[in-house]
Order: structure tokens, then sequence, then C-alpha cells
């Protein structure tokens, strides 16, 4: 069931898709070079400072990208669950994936990165940007618990293991072109076992 909207949340969604669509369309009938923020700003119907108030960079908006942010309820399904830490920690990954590559953008997102390659590299920033929040909140959780050397190390390669898992899964899906992440993540993750050898 999806959750109503008040006017202001429903306007600010409005203005966002608004850019969004306006960049993506001028990025791919015209070309990058013409996706200039003014002609962004201009065919959406709003100023340049609103542009930067929605998006970071022209690329965030031809892309349909967001900032990452740490979901509270992922943040807290990662700290209460009995599952094991690897799972745990692809799971919290692949939430705040999601604040930074949102689904409803995902096609338009392969189409303009397949006719423009190079905007790849903001969508590889962004999940860079992810690590490092996924390391934040992992270490924020752990915080209260006393952390030697070796559980620090053993952190570390969760960590390094999750963002492979997920980049792998992430690869996968979207190649397949597929609606839902999670099934990819669960494979990934069985595949990434089986090549280290844990049962």
């Amino acid at each position: 069931m999806q959750e109503k909207l008040t006017r202001r949340e429903q306007n600010q969604r409005d203005t966002w898709d608004a850019i969004h669509l306006a960049a993506y369309e001028l990025a791919e009938g015209q070309g990058l070079s013409a996706a200039t923020v003014e002609e962004i700003a201009s065919r959406a119907g709003v100023s340049r400072r609103t542009f930067f108030n929605y998006f970071p960079t022209k690329e965030d908006a031809i892309l349909g990208t967001r900032l990452p942010q740490v979901p509270e309820d992922a943040a807290r399904r990662y700290a209460e669950s009995e599952q094991d830490e690897l799972t745990r920690v692809a799971h919290l990954f692949v939430a705040i994936l999601r604040t930074a590559l949102p689904q409803q953008t995902s096609l338009r997102r392969r189409e303009i990165v397949a006719i423009h390659p190079g905007l790849r590299g903001r969508v590889m920033q962004l999940v860079t940007d992810v690590e490092h929040l996924v390391r934040e909140a992992v270490e924020a959780a752990t915080a209260a618990h006393e952390v030697d050397d070796a559980a620090a190390d053993l952190l570390d390669v969760r960590l390094l293991l999750s963002g492979a898992i997920t980049k792998h899964a992430f690869l996968r899906y979207q190649r397949a072109a597929a609606d839902d992440l999670e099934p990819f993540i669960n494979e990934s993750i069985a595949l990434f076992r089986k090549v280290v050898g844990e049962n």
C-alpha cells in the first residue's frame, strides 16, 4: 500500500520528476553538452537555484539519481537481524544503494548510460559513496561493543565482500532489466559463499 503524500511532498516529487525528465530528454535528444543546468531548469520551469535544491549535478538530473542516505528502517533491520553478518551487510548495502539509484528511474538510467557511457562514472561514484555510508552505519551499530583488531579486520573483509556482492548483483540486475534487485542479491550472496567455500 502506497503512503499518502502531503501536498508539499507531492509538489516536491513533481518538481524532482520534471527536472529529471527535462534533463533526460535533453541529453537523449541533443547530447550531454546541450543539457546545461540553465537549459534543464528552463525546460522544467524552475530556477537555477531550485535545480540545485533537487540535484547536485546535471549528471544526477539526467540519470535520475540522488545522494545516498541510510534509511532508519534499514539501519534498524541491520542491528536487529539474526542473519549472518555478511548477509546483513549486503542487505544494508542494497537499502542504501536504492536511495541513490531510485527504482522508478532505472529504465531511463540504463537507456541513457547506453547512449552516453561516460555517465557510468557518476553511477560508480554514487556506489562508492554508498560503500562509505555502509561502513559508517556498520561502525555506528558496533560502536557499543568492544572491537579488537581481529574483529575490525573481519569487518573490513565483510564490507569489501558485501560491496563486491552488491556490485555483482547490481550488474546482473541491470543487464536483465529486471524490476526487483532482491533475487539477484540473494543469488550473488550464495555464489560468493560457494566461491569462498562458506556453507
